[in-house]
C-alpha cells in the first residue's frame, strides 16, 4: 500500500509546488526514498513545469512522463480543455494506475494535485476523486492572507465529507503581509484537528530543506496520527 501524502490547495498559485518540493527534499535529507509526482498538469511545459520540479528534487526524471499521466498545454481545468476539444478526455483510472506504478519504488510518495480540491477533471469527476482513489492523507496549502479562514474551513469540510484525513495545513507566507497575517494561524488552530504549519518564503534547495524541517512539515507528514 502506498505511503505518502496528497498535496492540495485552496486554489491555484498558493504554493503547492514549493511546499511539495520542500517536503521531498526534507524527506530525502532524512534518508527517505521519495517519489514526487504531479499526475495531472495543465499549462504543461516539459522543461520547467511543476512535474519537472518535483522529479528534479527526487533526481528521477522518469517521474515526469508515464503512459496514463495527464499533460495538456492549455492552462485550464481538464474538463474545460475537454470541452474545448484541445485534448482527449482525462481518464482517471489511467492516471491512478500510472501514479501508483511510478511511486512503487519509494518509501514515501508526495503527490501534488492541480489547482484546488474540486477542480473538474471531467463531467462528473474532480480532483477530489483523484485524492480519494489514492487514499492518502492530505496536506492543504494556502496563502496566509485575508480570506484564508473561509477558504481553509470550506476545504476542510469538503475533505472530511469525502472521508479523507487532513494531515496538515500549510500557511505560506505571502509576498506582502496584510492585517490578518498574525491571527489566521491561531484561529485555524482553534477550529482544525490537525497541524497548522507556517511556511516561509524561500528559494534554493538548502533553504527549502531547512524550511521543511524547521517548520515541522516533515515530522507532520511522517506522523501516523
Amino acid at each position: 500500500m502506498m505511503r505518502g501524502v496528497f498535496v492540495t490547495g485552496t486554489g491555484t498559485e498558493v504554493g503547492k509546488t514549493v511546499v511539495s518540493r520542500a517536503l521531498i527534499l526534507g524527506l530525502q535529507h532524512r534518508g527517505t526514498r521519495v517519489a514526487g509526482i504531479k499526475p495531472i498538469e495543465t499549462g504543461w511545459n516539459e522543461r520547467k513545469g511543476d512535474a519537472v520540479l518535483l522529479a528534479d528534487a527526487c533526481q528521477k526524471p522518469e517521474l515526469v512522463q508515464e503512459r496514463g499521466l495527464y499533460r495538456a498545454a492549455a492552462p485550464l481545468a481538464p474538463y474545460a480543455i475537454e470541452l474545448s476539444g484541445a485534448h482527449p478526455p482525462l481518464v482517471l483510472e489511467q492516471v491512478l494506475e500510472a501514479t501508483r506504478k511510478l511511486a512503487a519504488f519509494a518509501d514515501f510518495a508526495v503527490i501534488e494535485g492541480a489547482g484546488g480540491f474540486y477542480v473538474p477533471l471531467g463531467r462528473d469527476e474532480t480532483m477530489a476523486d483523484l485524492a480519494s482513489g489514492l487514499g492518502l492523507p492530505l496536506v492543504l496549502v494556502s496563502l496566509n492572507q485575508l480570506g484564508v479562514l473561509s477558504s481553509v474551513l470550506c476545504a476542510r469540510e469538503c475533505i472530511e465529507r469525502r472521508g479523507l484525513f487532513l494531515r496538515a495545513l500549510v500557511l505560506v507566507e505571502p509576498q506582502a503581509r496584510d492585517s490578518s497575517f498574525e491571527h489566521n494561524a491561531r484561529i485555524l488552530k482553534e477550529r482544525l484537528r490537525t497541524s497548522v504549519i507556517h511556511f516561509p518564503r524561500c528559494e534554493g534547495d538548502a533553504a527549502l530543506i531547512h524550511a521543511a524541517l524547521d517548520s515541522g512539515l516533515v515530522d507532520a507528514c511522517l506522523s501516523k496520527a
